[in-house]
């Protein structure tokens, strides 16, 4: 009999867009990027063009775990229509929840900019969105900063975690054009590296079955490093 993962991976009617378009798309993005390194929303555009042909590959993975292929089910969403931020807000200093707020407010940042979009097949649509909406909780774990050399070391994390080619181009990118004149850069691009193999793999975590719990409490379950800040 075919098992469940397998018999949804293979009904699967998503079509990638076609690769021509989705280079000329993730060029763009990384002229624009490359240009103005504060424009890091580029990153999402960059990630959803390169990476289309990779997220089935993701999916499946995710169904073949049946501790993560509840979260394929249930579907939660990180964002103001599902999350009570205020109450987050509230919670004592240094857990995920109070860390995450105070992250969102200091650097003017939302997840509601993220949409669930029509692409054929509504669980690979919701894979995208998930990784998208988690993004700014990978940086509150992992210590990286919302700035052009926190973003180039977390895609260089991203990358050890999910070898999305999407975070290997912006790793490289920035490596070639912002890396070289940022003292200790290199050695903080490996540890990045390293970091991201050592990590247990964040895509399919329940963050929100652990808003009270302290941001170090579950780096050490996680076994994630922080971030070198030098």
């Amino acid at each position: 009999m075919m098992s469940t993962s397998s018999s949804s991976a293979a009904s699967t009617t998503y079509v990638p867009p076609p690769l021509h378009e989705r280079l000329g798309r993730a060029g763009r993005a990384l002229v624009s990027l490359a240009l103005d390194p504060n424009r890091l929303e580029e990153v999402f555009v960059i990630g959803e063009a390169l990476n289309a042909h990779r997220v089935p590959e993701l999916l499946a993975r995710l169904e073949a775990d049946p501790e993560t292929r509840r979260l394929l089910e249930e579907r939660p969403r990180i964002d103001t229509a599902h999350v009570d931020f205020a109450a987050l807000e509230r919670l004592p200093d240094g857990t995920l929840g109070r860390e995450y707020t105070r992250f969102l407010k200091d650097n003017g940042i939302t997840p509601d900019v993220f949409k669930l979009r029509d692409i054929g097949d509504e669980r690979l649509a919701y894979v995208i969105l998930r990784i998208s909406q988690t993004h700014d909780l990978w940086h509150v774990l992992t210590g990286y900063a919302p700035d052009v050399t926190g973003e180039v070391l977390l895609q260089a994390f991203t990358f050890a975690q999910l070898r999305a080619p999407s975070a290997f181009a912006i790793a490289v990118m920035g490596t070639l054009r912002f890396g070289w004149r940022t003292p200790g850069f290199f050695r903080r691009l490996r540890a990045a590296v390293r970091g991201g193999k050592a990590t247990k793999k964040l895509a399919a975590f329940r963050w929100e079955d652990r808003w009270a719990e302290p941001v170090a409490k579950l780096r050490e379950e996680l076994t994630c490093p922080v971030a070198s800040l030098h």
